[in-house]
């Protein structure tokens, strides 16, 4: 053992119960091995823990059975009056209902404030993310709705009895809810009686064909709708709204009707219409800041160009772009050029980009876009405020090396251009050739602001230049792939930013 660590044993036992305290339970247990001293601190950190947390990590290496014995005998040690956090994640639930239950009853009798309730272990088809198990969700117990203290309760692969009742929700403000039977009907009431309501996340409820944000004095300040493919009406009336996700089959139907407070909002739709109008979309959502857009949007626009003439889509308080690029290829390249004499952003000052992983193949499909391969229409275009541009998964394909050429000559005041290579897992010596080659090419093109700052680095090094919705890049590069269609053509949608 180092000196250093021999100094951490010499504090008192009540300060490595503080320690303990703040660390993961199971990482706390692990420390048991360390020295006689350590021995058994664990345990009384358990008893007095307000703070449970079995989830992902807890349940590796764990069969179902080994689980469910671990999180009995742990909860009985527990002595604490108030639990502040509980979160279980599990799988199969169906043979040990009791358990769950039982877990349930435990952290709402203890007056639990965060709560969740994950179900959606193991079990899922990679190629549309549904669950393979054939289980059917767990029945949630009325003890849950008995819970007065939440502020916050997650559910997943849960289901829910109508008529709800929520008359000791009243404190709730912020509810997420994923592969769970809820339907319009029981939305509404959550609107309705969660009157505290500021967050709510919807994803995969496959019952809600109409999902309605319209209450009076609704307060909620953050939505987040994914993968509620059978919705197609999307109706929002929300004057509190600040931020907005959306994320898989866009509903053919959108109203929104005041959403003046709207801040940021991000669209990326996996399985693709082409029916569907981005643009009225757009339209709606155009005095926003801050905006995340997939490729589907931009072949929409393409396609749609010639019905736009002068009329353009305005963005005048937009600060912050964000293009997740499922394809590089030739028709999307002209989509991305497409954006820009459509749609006017003339007080943009920061770009996001993030490619796919790989290069495209030259020879696949162009998905019914008509290719040019240099901006039509855009010879007297500028970034009059564009100051940070960063690419991410940057490998200097062609197709890349034109992308960052047009943005390098029309930002006249660019102060940093970052280039991030892919991440790879196996290094072989080769990254640092490729950063030498890159980084001359690049230095090659013409800049429009001969002082700007070109850095070229590996994936995970920290350069300061960061999305606001680096989250939701996380959240996408989640989802499954799944192939869908645009203007009757074949799109590979590979979800490898």
């Amino acid at each position: 053992m180092g000196r250093s660590e021999d100094r951490i044993s010499c504090l008192p036992d009540s300060v490595l119960q503080s320690i303990l305290a703040m660390m993961p339970l199971k990482s706390a247990i692990r420390t048991d091995v360390l020295s006689q001293k350590w021995r058994n601190l664990w345990k009384y950190s358990l008893s007095t823990a307000t703070n449970l947390d079995f989830g992902e990590d807890f349940a590796h290496n764990l069969s179902a059975k080994e689980f469910v014995e671990t999180v009995n005998r742990y909860l009985l040690m527990n002595d604490s009056k108030k639990l502040e956090t509980f979160h279980l994640f599990f799988c199969p639930f169906d043979l040990f209902v009791s358990d769950i239950e039982r877990w349930i009853r435990f952290a709402t009798g203890k007056g639990v404030r965060y709560l969740d309730i994950d179900l959606s272990q193991g079990f899922r088809n990679p190629v549309d993310g549904e669950f393979t198990d054939s289980r059917v969700p767990f029945e949630l117990p009325s003890s849950l709705f008995d819970c007065d203290s939440l502020i916050e309760l997650s559910l997943s692969r849960c289901i829910l009895i109508s008529p709800l009742n929520l008359r000791n929700f009243g404190g709730l403000q912020s509810l997420s809810i994923s592969h769970s039977n809820i339907d319009t009907e029981m939305l509404q009431s959550i609107l309705t009686e969660c009157s505290l309501l500021e967050i709510l996340s919807l994803r995969s409820c496959q019952h809600l064909a109409v999902i309605n944000i319209t209450v009076p004095d609704l307060k909620l300040k953050r939505l987040t709708i994914g993968d509620c493919f059978i919705s197609d009406l999307l109706e929002i009336d929300a004057p509190k709204l600040q931020s907005f996700h959306y994320f898989g089959r866009l509903c053919s139907e959108t109203n929104f009707t005041n959403i003046s407070s709207l801040e940021d909002a991000s669209i990326y739709s996996i399985g693709r219409n082409s029916e569907l109008d981005y643009t009225y979309l757009l339209t709606d959502l155009s005095h926003i800041q801050i905006l995340t857009l997939c490729t589907a949007t931009l072949v929409h626009l393409h396609q749609n160009e010639e019905s736009f003439d002068d009329d353009l889509i305005e963005l005048q308080n937009l600060q912050e772009l964000q293009f997740l690029m499922t394809s590089m290829s030739d028709g999307y390249l002209t989509c991305f050029y497409t954006f820009f004499s459509i749609c006017s952003s003339p007080f943009l000052e920061k770009l996001f980009i993030r490619l796919p992983i790989h290069v495209e193949d030259r020879n696949e499909e162009k998905y019914g876009v008509s290719v040019r391969l240099n901006p039509i229409g855009l010879d007297n275009f500028t970034f009059d405020h564009l100051k940070v541009i960063k690419v991410t998964n940057f490998k200097g394909s062609t197709n890349e090396m034109r992308m960052v050429s047009f943005l390098l000559q029309k930002a006249a005041v660019l102060e940093t251009l970052v280039l991030v290579l892919p991440f790879v897992k196996v290094e072989n010596g080769k990254e640092r050739l490729v950063l030498r080659i890159l980084r001359g090419q690049v230095l090659l093109l013409q800049k429009a602001a001969p002082s700007a700052q070109i850095i070229l680095h590996e994936f995970g090094e920290d350069d300061g230049f960061n999305p606001t919705h680096v989250e939701i890049y996380n959240d996408y590069s989640c989802l499954p792939s799944i192939p869908s269609m645009v203007a009757g053509e074949k799109i590979s949608q590979n979800c490898n930013f």
